[in-house]
C-alpha cells in the first residue's frame, strides 16, 4: 500500500509540474516567458522577412529559430537583472544617442529592416536590444576605466552574466529543449520535441 501511495504522489507531482509549465516557455527566477509571447516573437520575425530580400541571408527556421529566440529572451532577463545588481540605468537620451550611432554605422535608418531581419530581431524589439547592449557597454567601460584590457573585460562580463544566470532558477519547457548553463542557450533535447511552428 505504501508503494502504491508513493507512486500516486510521484505521478501527481509530475502532472502538477507539467501543468505549471504548460503556459510558459521558460521561467527565470520569478519571471515567466509565456508561450504566446514566444510565438508572437517568432511570428513577427517571419512576417518581417517577407518585406526584404533574404536570398543572400542565412536565416534560422523552425525549431532552431524558436530555440534561439527563447535563448535571446531569457538572456535579456538575465542582463536586466544584472543591470539592477550593478545599479546601471539606461536613460532615454542614452538610447537615442546609441540609435543614432547604429543608423550611422549601417548607412542610415532606411537600411534598418535588412539589418534586423538578418539578425532575426523583430523591429518591435529594437530598443530592448539597444538597452541590452548599453548595459553591457557600461559594464565594459567601468572595467576598462579600472585598468582592465579588452580580453579581461570580456572575461569579466562573461563571468558576471554566468554568475547572475546561476543565481536565477532557469527552467525551460521540455518541448523546446533544455537550458545549457555553459553556453547560456537553450539546446535541443534528444529526441527533439515540438517547437513553436512557423506560420
Amino acid at each position: 500500500m505504501k508503494k502504491v501511495l508513493a507512486l500516486i504522489l510521484a505521478l501527481a507531482s509530475f502532472l502538477l509540474a507539467g501543468c505549471s509549465q504548460s503556459n510558459s516557455a521558460a521561467t527565470i527566477g520569478d519571471r515567466k516567458i509565456a508561450l504566446k509571447e514566444l510565438q508572437t516573437q517568432v511570428d513577427l520575425i517571419l512576417a518581417e522577412r517577407n518585406g526584404v530580400d533574404t536570398s543572400q541571408m542565412q536565416l534560422e527556421t523552425g525549431e532552431a529559430l524558436t530555440r534561439s529566440q527563447l535563448s535571446y529572451m531569457i538572456s535579456n532577463i538575465i542582463i536586466e537583472e544584472l543591470a539592477k545588481e550593478q545599479k546601471i540605468e539606461i536613460t532615454p537620451s542614452d538610447l537615442e544617442s546609441y540609435k543614432a550611432q547604429i543608423f550611422a554605422n549601417i548607412g542610415g535608418e532606411a537600411n534598418l529592416p535588412n539589418v534586423l531581419v538578418n539578425a532575426s530581431i523583430p523591429s518591435s524589439a529594437l530598443e530592448e536590444v539597444l538597452r541590452r547592449d548599453l548595459v553591457l557597454r557600461k559594464i565594459s567601460d567601468k572595467e576598462s576605466a579600472a585598468g582592465a584590457d579588452q580580453a579581461s573585460v570580456n572575461e569579466k562580463i562573461q563571468s558576471l552574466v554566468s554568475a547572475k544566470a546561476s543565481t536565477l532558477k532557469i527552467t525551460v519547457n521540455p518541448r523546446y529543449g533544455t537550458w545549457d548553463v555553459k553556453t547560456l542557450t537553450v539546446v535541443a533535447a534528444e529526441p527533439a520535441g515540438d517547437a513553436v511552428t512557423d506560420k
